[in-house]
């Protein structure tokens, strides 16, 4: 396909999700119009959930196709016409494609938490910073709700800060602390996202 639309820049890979970029295409990628999360793949097409454009996706999508290829024109031009030049040029184009191909974008562990967490609470294994405010909004919006209705109506905030907690209610607040840190983000709110993050890790690893 020399003119149209793309899917490049997979990255963030976890629990059978990624992080792809849909570019404008014209022989090359030029213009990225957004970042999904992939769940799934069609003949129709990708299967997701829009996310803000991701900084790593688009770099990802611009970068690897050029590197690769730029990569494999320098072994073979070091090994026509080799010298100090064009051997050092081949070894770091190599290393840089490979760089961008099997490290670049990778999922850190702290990520993972995360993503294993709203996987358990959304069905999306994404990061709440990935969506823009209204998205944000609905996902803390259903679970709130789904709080209110499993524990009488109460405040997870105000459970939270009493420590009217148990290991039923953690995964709840920590989700729920992670979208409201996001959308309002604030000393507080951090604060409140912090203490439900070790409350919740603790009880991890009493609880498994």
């Amino acid at each position: 396909m020399a003119v149209g639309n793309i899917f490049l820049g997979s990255v963030k890979k976890f629990n059978q999700q990624q992080i792809e970029t849909r570019f404008t295409l014209v022989i090359l990628p030029l213009i990225p119009q957004y970042s999904m999360v992939i769940v799934g793949k069609e003949k129709s097409g990708r299967e997701g959930f829009r996310i803000k454009l991701h900084r790593q996706s688009v770099i990802a999508g611009y970068l690897r196709a050029p590197l690769t290829v730029g990569s494999l024109t320098a072994i073979l031009i070091a090994g026509d016409r080799p010298g100090t030049l064009s051997i050092t040029i081949a070894v770091l184009l190599t290393l840089a494609a490979l760089y961008m191909l099997f490290l670049y974008g990778h999922t850190r562990p702290e990520e993972k938490e995360e993503r294993a967490l709203m996987m358990e609470l959304t069905g999306i294994a994404a990061m709440a910073s990935w969506f823009d405010e209204e998205s944000c909004q609905v996902q803390y919006d259903a679970i709130n709700e789904s709080y209110k209705d499993n524990y009488a109506n109460n405040n997870w905030k105000t459970d939270l800060q009493n420590n009217n907690i148990n290991y039923q209610k953690m995964p709840l607040i920590y989700g729920l602390a992670i979208f409201n840190a996001t959308i309002h983000p604030s000393v507080e709110n951090r604060a409140l996202r912090n203490k439900a993050k070790m409350l919740y890790d603790g009880m991890k690893k009493v609880y498994g």
